[in-house]
């Protein structure tokens, strides 16, 4: 009986460690953080902070719409994506998300792949970078439900 536990422990033990070390290094985007309503914002040549991002946002404070634009991802559970411009659907496809934060998406309307490079994401800000088109450029989203006002059209 004392045999058959210290096997069982000596196995727990030996596995425990490389469990951990595989968890760990994982770099893969966790769903629900990119779940939602994402605006442009604008464009950088270099990755912000977390602090420079904040500075940002309290620099232009409430409400967003004198600093975000009418461009928006919105990201949903189901694994389906959106892509408005000005209110318009300009892409709509699935997305899947992978090791070293890349997120595919698969644009059902154009027949074609993006691949979005993940550099920062939280509860607030997402930055990221098109992977596939090979620009320095980053891209900065704002998470928000801000929805802006109906645009008027003279007539």
């Amino acid at each position: 009986m004392k045999s058959i536990s210290f096997i069982v422990i000596k196995k727990l033990l030996f596995f425990t460690p490389l469990i951990l070390f595989v968890s760990c290094s994982s770099n893969k985007i966790d769903k629900d953080k990119i779940i939602g309503s994402w605006y442009f914002v604008s464009y950088t040549d270099k990755s912000f902070s977390k602090s420079e991002l904040y500075d940002f946002e309290e620099k232009f404070g409430n409400p967003p719409e004198g600093w975000i634009n009418n461009f928006n991802y919105t990201f949903k559970a189901d694994n389906t994506y959106e892509y408005k411009i000005y209110g318009v659907l300009t892409n709509k496809g699935i997305y899947s998300i992978y090791q070293d934060n890349l997120i595919i998406l698969d644009d059902k309307m154009e027949s074609k792949k993006d691949t979005l490079k993940i550099e920062f994401l939280d509860d607030k800000f997402l930055q990221v970078g098109k992977s596939n088109y090979g620009t320095e450029r980053l891209s900065i989203y704002f998470k928000t439900d801000y929805k802006f006002p109906e645009i008027k059209v003279n007539k």
